[in-house]
């Protein structure tokens, strides 16, 4: 199962070089081994489920080497933040078949996909080893046992401590009175989650997320907190590139030597780290972090976080507008350490685009920047900011969206979405089958990404010269003719919310399209 559900990126991205041999805590063979909480299950009327994976990925911090905002050329390190490189990554699926990937945050970056409750709640993660060493998920500030403590430590380490290759394991993990916020600060706060078996290693490979927890009382429905219309999320992080291990390290720091190595002085060695050092927003450098959009009037809330060693002392800071950090002060720079968590709050009311950046004058030079835009409001007050308003919700927690469904004057149903697909998804190796009202029709994309059958087309419009689809989310359209589902036109006459599911390889998505005419 393995290696029949491993993303084909793991092709391209290899696994970073394996820890020292340690003895997995749960193995494929031993089966999931959690799901216990205390030694009893939680209750599923008041538990979150959630479904993540850790995936082998190929990273670039930057994808466009933007012109420098700040004024200043561009470091000889610029060119090399363009490499790509392997990196580890938390990825969200639908359920437990971990077939479809749910719709990633861009603005996230690297970072896992948020993990969200109320205080009462219990979070209850299935998570599922796609690589080749042991990893885990440990998490902060909230309530667990040692079973899902998600730290791999003698003598005793709990169940979950070191996930191995292939396995999985059901972390449970509750939001009690201690995990949520005081009344005296924000509605919500949030708390890191990342990978702990063998150190701070399993973070520079990328295996960082985050969990916000609300306070009920001050809550909507889904769980968002109801003072905020939108929520950031920034990791700090210098991560580094240079392959250097903690014992070749010590190593050149102490023998002036290491195993297979050459020889380097410290200064030499110093010098080599700084040089492969990537001082990164959310794991982007140089203003290429996406999606840091907002509307004029919107109460923005932004989840500060840092990680790192003990060079990553960052100052976050918004040209254009201030903030009120944890409910205590009004500031727009805001100090984190390694490991801060922090909530500031904004009110968006200087439309514009602005720079946002560590205010650590080398950590500004090296590329810890990026832009976020506030949209000014159009004559009707319109919403323009595109991306989902928060993070771990129900609703963003799909892998399949239709953004446009349409019954055209010649009676054709025409439908134009996206749907998460395996990194390096080649389009014509797979089929897809579109389903609507027990209504079924099968496309084989070419390798340009079309497909021609007797009832209707398909178009993949994202699919490269070669046939293959980068960034996890493919883009298709299709047109269905008249005469073939005339009768299905029929049915959904006057009909405005239509259930579509849409198989794409193995994996099954479900989506519910809102239906128009177009006139």
């Amino acid at each position: 199962m393995l290696t029949a559900l491993m993303p084909l990126c793991a092709q391209d991205a290899v696994d970073p070089e394996p820890p020292p041999q340690l003895q997995p805590t749960v193995t494929v063979k031993t089966g999931d081994t959690g799901g216990l909480f205390f030694g009893c299950k939680p209750d599923p009327k008041a538990t979150r489920r959630y479904y993540m994976a850790a995936e082998p990925e190929l990273w670039d911090y930057a994808p466009v080497v933007s012109e420098p905002m700040c004024g200043t050329p561009l470091p000889p390190s610029a060119a090399s933040n363009h490499e790509r490189v392997s990196k580890l990554r938390y990825v969200q699926y639908t359920d437990a078949t971990f077939t479809a990937r749910v719709m990633p945050s861009p603005r996230l970056g690297i970072m896992g996909p948020v993990l969200r409750g109320e205080v009462g709640e219990t979070l209850a993660v299935t998570f599922l080893n796609r690589t080749t060493q042991p990893l885990s998920m440990h998490p902060h500030g909230v309530r667990y046992d040692k079973d899902s403590e998600g730290a791999y430590f003698p003598p005793n380490p709990g169940k979950g401590a070191a996930v191995g290759p292939g396995a999985t394991f059901t972390y449970v993990w509750q939001l009690d009175e201690n995990s949520g916020p005081l009344p005296t600060e924000p509605s919500s706060k949030a708390w890191l989650y990342h990978s702990h078996v063998t150190g701070e290693g399993e973070v520079n490979l990328g295996l960082v997320g985050s969990i916000i927890v609300t306070d009920p009382k001050r809550a909507r429905p889904d769980g968002t907190p109801k003072d905020v219309d939108r929520e950031m999320a920034m990791l700090y992080l210098i991560f580094d590139e240079s392959g250097l291990d903690a014992e070749a390290r010590e190593a050149y720091e102490y023998v002036n030597t290491a195993s297979g190595i050459p020889h380097k002085t410290w200064a030499e060695t110093m010098e080599f780290i700084e040089i492969h050092s990537r001082f990164a927003i959310n794991g982007y450098t140089f203003g290429n972090l996406p999606g840091l959009e907002m509307n004029e009037g919107e109460r923005v809330r932004w989840y500060l976080f840092a990680l790192g060693s003990e060079q990553d002392f960052h100052t976050a800071h918004w040209h254009g507008m201030k903030v009120i950090e944890e409910g205590r002060r009004r500031t727009d720079v805001v100090e984190l350490l390694p490991a801060s968590m922090k909530v500031a709050d904004m009110l968006a009311d200087n439309p514009g685009t602005w720079l946002t950046h560590c205010h650590v004058a080398e950590h500004m030079l090296e590329g810890m920047f990026a832009r976020y835009t506030v949209h000014p409001k159009g004559t009707e007050g319109v919403s323009r900011a595109p991306a989902m308003a928060f993070f771990g919700t129900p609703q963003a927690a799909q892998s399949l969206t239709i953004r446009r469904a349409e019954i055209t004057p010649g009676h054709h149903l025409e439908l134009a979405g996206t749907v998460t697909v395996f990194e390096a998804f080649t389009v014509f190796n797979q089929t897809l089958t579109l389903e609507m009202a027990g209504h079924g029709e099968t496309f084989v994309p070419d390798r340009t990404g079309s497909a021609i059958t007797d009832n209707g087309s398909l178009h993949i419009r994202n699919a490269n010269r070669y046939g293959v689809v980068y960034g996890g989310v493919l883009e298709f359209e299709i047109r269905l003719q008249v005469a073939a589902w005339a009768d299905l036109l029929a049915k959904l006459k006057g009909t405005k919310n239509v259930p579509i599911k849409l198989q794409v390889g193995e994996a099954r998505h479900v989506a519910t399209a809102t239906l128009s005419k177009r006139h």
